[in-house]
């Protein structure tokens, strides 16, 4: 039989020198007007509300033309090649134009998640040098708390039911969308090396940096279009915040390959898993891309029975992104939907980098194998190639293949470009940060954020992997691994627990139980994998600190924990 276009194999052949990029390549010039005019009726955006009432759906000679429209309303007010903008609105559809609009002036829109508050707002601003802000009714009062501490007044805001209406001095973007005549055309010049968008990084351990991404990036999130497996007709929804660089990135991977973006707020106060669920039992998405988190709420008991009275329409492909997924939820997705989830690696910095793609035989817990027109490798300190089980730092090589195109320009320090390269014997390589290991198939696993490692009495431990062992105790529902300051032992292994929902009432105020339950699940880890990982110290939580983009802030425990064993160790010490 035949592979498909999306098998592995393919794909290497297909894209081994890479995706040809004009030089004056434009995401909406060269994407969304490609589209346009090539299947100007096939949606591109399917937008439903939480409580699936209302809908909208936009087909790409649509969206085309809104962004024509409103790049002439930015050009309009001064808005320039090179300006930066930041946006942030909920998941709503005008989110598209705004971002696309400025791209086809040559301004750089930088998103930031609707979580953000007037702080973060702030120090986007100082950071980016942005002239303007775009958002909907509460995002806007937020920015306006520091607007004059920034020096910008020129804010839109994009209205919503029920928002009270337009703000005081702000611009209404809706309706100056609508004073621009339909068959407008908006473009500046343009550069494949021209800066395009600006993210910020999670700041899973420390604070956020500002990602610099050229035009030609984006054309890389091909790469991403061909790991959901989407084309012409397919459907693909991603869980992902607007701010967060993976709903930019999943929505561009889904426009380069010309298929439709299905996007649904979250209910009013936060997600819920049966939301989901009715999505995908009522409308045709064939591909989904979540979080660990989304799909660890997927295989409790209560959306388990739920989705079982609600299943899928025609979901036949899932993707986990963010942060690697544990094995058992890979397992119990698998045996609820007969889905397998595929797992993979990229950054705000990069593409798709290391997937499981079509072909691959998946092994759960792992990230898969490097993506099509990448070269991947494992890296020390000083830039040395590592072999075959070793742990050191996952690379991506710039000097050849995606990485000398598909890769983010630098971060910006103190106003200079830091690209975090590292040279060794020729070879240039991009350091990610993660820690991971290749095993002799060639399949990598994540190890963790590189100053998440714990290092206890001569082991170093990655807290993936005790999450990963923990989160097979029935009692877990999540958790987060951290290294907790230890007199003898350097640290010891500490996991804050959130319990699954059918442990929880059992512990309620119990302390003999609690400490029951500690000691069975301590018993259970040490059946399950290598003692010396097992956890010493296990603390119950209702929550764990994450990122605005769901990501575990394990800085955050650690420093808490360094804060309360202090005067511990002092104590120890001065017995010595």
């Amino acid at each position: 039989m035949a592979q498909s276009e999306f098998h592995y194999d393919v794909l290497r052949e297909k894209l081994k020198d890479g995706i040809p990029c004009p030089d004056d390549f434009s995401f909406p010039s060269h994407v969304l007007s490609h589209w346009a005019q090539k299947q100007p009726a096939q949606p591109a955006l399917h937008w439903v509300s939480h409580d699936f009432k209302d809908e909208r759906i936009l087909s790409y000679k649509d969206l085309d033309e809104l962004t024509h429209r409103a790049a002439k309303v930015f050009q309009d007010v001064g808005i320039k090649k090179g300006d930066r903008v930041l946006i942030q609105l909920p998941r709503i559809v005008e989110w598209w134009p705004a971002l696309y609009g400025l791209m086809r002036i040559g301004a750089i829109p930088c998103p930031g998640t609707s979580l953000l508050v007037a702080k973060d707002l702030k120090f986007r601003a100082e950071t980016s040098k942005a002239v303007a802000f775009i958002g909907d009714a509460e995002s806007c009062a937020r920015f306006e708390e520091v607007s004059k501490e920034v020096g910008i007044s020129l804010i839109y805001q994009a209205r919503t039911p029920g928002d009270g209406g337009l703000g005081k001095g702000r611009k209404d973007f809706q309706a100056a969308i609508e004073k621009v005549p339909r068959d407008t055309k908006c473009e500046a010049s343009h550069k494949k090396t021209d800066l395009a968008l600006i993210f910020f990084t999670s700041g899973t351990t420390g604070a956020p940096k500002m990602v610099l991404l050229e035009a030609e990036h984006l054309l890389g999130h091909t790469i991403t279009g061909y790991w959901y497996q989407a084309k012409p007709g397919t459907v693909v929804l991603c869980m992902a915040d607007l701010g967060w660089a993976k709903a930019s990135y999943g929505s561009m991977g889904t426009f380069n390959m010309g298929a439709t973006y299905y996007v649904q707020p979250p209910p009013p106060g936060a997600f819920t898993p049966n939301q989901l669920i009715d999505a995908l039992n009522r409308y045709p998405i064939a591909t989904l891309c979540a979080p660990p988190t989304i799909y660890r709420s997927l295989v409790t008991t209560s959306a388990k029975a739920y989705l079982k009275a609600h299943p899928p329409k025609a979901l036949r492909h899932c993707v986990g992104a963010g942060e690697p997924l544990n094995a058992s939820v890979i397992k119990e997705w698998r045996d609820m939907t007969g889905v397998q989830i595929k797992d993979g690696w990229g950054q705000s910095e990069t593409v798709i980098g290391v997937g499981n793609f079509e072909g691959i035989a998946v092994r759960e817990g792992s990230m898969g194998k490097p993506a099509p027109y990448f070269e991947i490798g494992i890296i020390d300190h000083e830039g040395r190639e590592l072999g075959d089980g070793e742990e050191g730092e996952l690379a991506i090589r710039t000097d050849k293949g995606a990485g000398d195109v598909w890769i983010f320009k630098g971060y910006v320090k103190n106003g200079k470009i830091d690209p975090r390269r590292k040279t060794h014997s020729g070879k240039t390589w991009y350091c990610s940060g993660d820690r991971a290991m290749r095993d002799t198939d060639g399949y990598y696993w994540f190890v963790g954020r590189d100053d998440d490692v714990i290092t206890s009495s001569g082991y170093r431990i990655g807290p993936f992997e005790v999450e990963s062992a923990l989160k097979l105790h029935p009692a877990v529902a999540e958790s987060a691994a951290v290294g907790s300051p230890d007199l003898s032992r350097g640290e010891i292994v500490k996991a804050f627990v959130i319990l699954s929902e059918e442990f929880r009432d059992k512990i309620d105020g119990n302390k003999d139980a609690e400490e029951k339950l500690v000691a069975d699940i301590q018993s259970h880890f040490k059946k399950v994998t290598a003692p010396y990982k097992a956890p010493r110290a296990i603390e119950f939580v209702k929550e764990l600190p994450k990122t605005v983009s769901g990501k575990i802030r394990r800085v955050e425990l650690r420093e808490l924990e360094h804060k309360r064993k202090a005067d511990v160790l002092k104590q120890q010490r001065a017995k010595l």
